[in-house]
């Protein structure tokens, strides 16, 4: 079984007792699953931080971990057919879209069908993008592009109502803190990692409103009455999934179990996913 990563493994410095200012409200079995499928969709609904926004959708979706072959490609299409009945403003995508680096070339195959679906995609990169560190990130940027997405590496975006951040992934990337976010829009910290979240959550920083997160797998392994019993997380099976709060700032973090496979090659009793988010 791989290691567990802890905070000393992180490019950023890390204070692993921020952790108890999070709490987790929604779980794996009480999320609300608005298709059921070969991978689900599943929804959230949140109070709108601006009136801006009110009535908005995103989708997210991470850890694609994108090989090719039959399976995925129907995985593929199905995250396509979601987004075209429930139309979002923007795809958010949390990284690992690629598998190996004899992959790479397929990522136009799996992003662009997704991409042609909704006004804009962006992505966040994830330890399988940041972990091949002999591709720069340009290159990364020509593949992303070449599928229609755009990909930030620590940079803003900032689109209709939304202003979104994209820090890398604090093992194999150089993760920074935000710089300035602007006051009249909706915040959001799109990150591979929970742990990011957590190592990103100093005092006297402006919070997000949203923090959208993946690489966990929803512990891909999921016990009947017990759940989770492994995630890549330096806090264990605490952010293996679900919807977070922050106490203070009632910043929201969504952790979601994606649609790929990590190290093992199967899950059991954890669905594929992606997530809708919508906007009240």
């Amino acid at each position: 079984m791989r290691r567990r990563p802890d905070h000393y493994d992180f490019h950023i410095p890390c204070v692993p007792g921020r952790l108890k200012n999070w709490t987790r409200r929604i779980g794996y079995d009480r999320v609300d699953r608005l298709r059921r499928g070969i991978v689900d969709l599943v929804s959230y609904q949140l109070q709108a931080p601006l009136a801006a926004v009110s009535g908005k959708r995103i989708a997210f979706v991470s850890d694609l971990h994108y090989r090719g072959g039959e399976a995925q490609r129907e995985v593929a299409a199905k995250l396509r057919d979601y987004l075209l009945e429930f139309r979002p403003e923007l795809l958010l995508i949390g990284g690992d879209v690629c598998a190996d680096s004899d992959t790479t070339g397929l990522l136009p195959e799996v992003l662009k069908p997704l991409a042609d679906a909704v006004p804009l995609a962006l992505a966040a990169p994830g330890n399988w993008e940041r972990g091949k560190n002999w591709i720069p990130a340009e290159r990364w940027r020509e593949l992303f592009r070449s599928g229609g997405c755009d990909i930030g590496f620590n940079e803003f975006r900032t689109v209709g109502g939304f202003q979104i951040f994209c820090p890398e992934d604090p093992v194999c990337g150089n993760p920074v803190l935000p710089g300035e976010w602007l006051k009249d829009k909706v915040r959001i910290v799109l990150a591979h990692n929970p742990d990011t979240v957590i190592a990103l959550d100093e005092p006297g920083k402006t919070a997000p409103h949203l923090a959208l997160c993946g690489h966990t797998h929803g512990g891909q392994i999921r016990l009947p009455f017990i759940g989770s019993i492994f995630a890549a997380s330096i806090y264990g099976c605490a952010l293996d999934y679900g919807l977070y709060r922050r106490r203070i700032s009632r910043s929201v973090m969504i952790v979601s179990s994606g649609t790929g496979n990590g190290s093992f090659p199967w899950r059991f009793n954890c669905r594929r996913e992606m997530v809708l988010i919508e906007f009240l």
